[in-house]
């Protein structure tokens, strides 16, 4: 399908885009140079493990659902979070995709889009629901994380639609504008909200890592 649309919206869609991004890319930099220059962990007691090992264990705990109690218990929770983020994935991508290669948007290949978003916007649902009932949860979220999961939630329910009319030939809508127009807003926002978890993710794990894998705990059955 051919993306032919009208001048302001290829603005939109690339041009605007392309400063957002790098807008987004500078910032993450300068937070990752910020981190890097951090010491590490200090471990005052006589090391009884690996901390590279430890790092590296650490790191992997989110390709093992069974070393984390929430979704050792509840393992439709670890399902929720592989949907969410492969629904993140793809509406990114798609992002790149509606106005660079068109041609990779078949109907079949939107489909799929559409089903990640459509559940990615029913988990975002559940995931309002529990924030707001849960004592636990509700009790350690900012306004951030609020407007964030909202924020997210909307994002796929416009996505969703917009996905829909783009199978239908319509590449110019209200809806592709909007779903642009929060691409924007996302690419300015997110490195200053909890959103940019995924970036200190890395180094949060690695400095947990380093305290128990030393210590012979995390990675005990590595060794």
């Amino acid at each position: 399908m051919e993306n032919k649309v009208s001048y302001a919206l290829y603005v939109l869609q690339e041009p605007v885009q392309y400063i957002a991004l790098t807008f987004m890319a500078l910032m993450y930099a300068i937070k990752i140079y910020q981190l890097m220059k951090k010491p590490g962990p200090p471990e005052k007691a006589e090391l009884k493990g690996d901390r590279y090992a430890g790092a590296l264990h650490s790191l992997a705990n989110v390709l093992r659902p069974w070393g984390m109690e929430s979704t050792r218990s509840h393992p439709y929770f670890y399902v929720e979070f592989l949907i969410f983020h492969i629904a993140v994935a793809l509406t990114i991508g798609s992002t790149f995709f509606i106005p660079l290669t068109p041609w990779l948007m078949t109907p079949l290949v939107s489909k799929v889009i559409m089903v990640f978003m459509g559940l990615a916007f029913l988990i975002g649902l559940r995931r309002i629901y529990r924030r707001i009932t849960v004592p636990e949860i509700r009790i350690i979220s900012s306004p951030d994380d609020f407007f964030a999961i909202t924020l997210m939630t909307v994002f796929f329910a416009v996505g969703f639609v917009t996905m829909w009319l783009w199978i239908q030939g319509k590449p110019e809508t209200g809806w592709m504008w909007l779903f642009f127009l929060m691409v924007t807003f996302f690419l300015i926002y997110v490195p200053f909200s909890k959103i940019s978890h995924y970036v200190l993710y890395p180094f949060g794990r690695v400095m947990y890592g380093q305290v128990f894998g030393g210590r012979g705990i995390l990675n005990r059955n590595a060794r």
